[in-house]
């Protein structure tokens, strides 16, 4: 019984404070329930074309092209976008053999030039090995990237739907 009372005082003492868990702040997350429009900016290319996508299939809100947006659309803005491969381990004559990708970008959403929420920087990595020639390592790294793209996406989602 004594546990029970522990347990139940720590949960409102939680819930008390403004903690909640990941994916369960509310429906809409940081984008305002009253949306009539979302606009997905950046300059990230694959990673911007993929997110705004899987926002499209999984948001409420019409997600449109920033030609189409009117002006009190919420504009989630992606920024600091990088996808970067560096060398992460060696042979024992000091060659690479193992490569780390890195895909990396923050978010920030505003509605009528007001910031609503910004993330920290969001990122994924994973490794590609060295096998084969140049051809087969570099279409290695292209299905890590785009794996990791995915990942990133939707990591993304998770955090613009739990405000964290």
């Amino acid at each position: 019984m004594r546990g029970l009372f522990i347990t139940l005082m720590f949960a409102l003492t939680l819930s008390a404070c403004g903690y909640h868990l990941v994916g369960q702040g509310g429906d809409s997350g940081v984008i305002p329930e009253d949306a009539t429009q979302v606009v997905v900016v950046g300059s990230a290319g694959k990673l911007l074309r993929l997110f705004r996508q899987k926002l499209k299939q999984s948001s409420d809100v019409p997600v449109v092209r920033a030609d189409e947006a009117t002006d009190d659309a919420v504009e989630v803005r992606m920024e600091k976008a990088s996808e970067t491969m560096s060398a992460s381990a060696f042979d024992a004559s000091g060659i690479a053999n193992q490569y780390r990708v890195t895909v990396s970008a923050s978010l920030r959403v505003l509605q009528s030039g007001k910031e609503l929420w910004v993330s920290e920087v969001i990122s994924v990595s994973g490794d590609v090995f060295v096998t084969g020639g140049a051809v087969a390592i570099e279409a290695h790294k292209e299905r890590v990237s785009e794996a990791l793209r995915d990942e990133w996406a939707q990591k993304a989602l998770g955090r613009l739907r739990s405000g964290f």
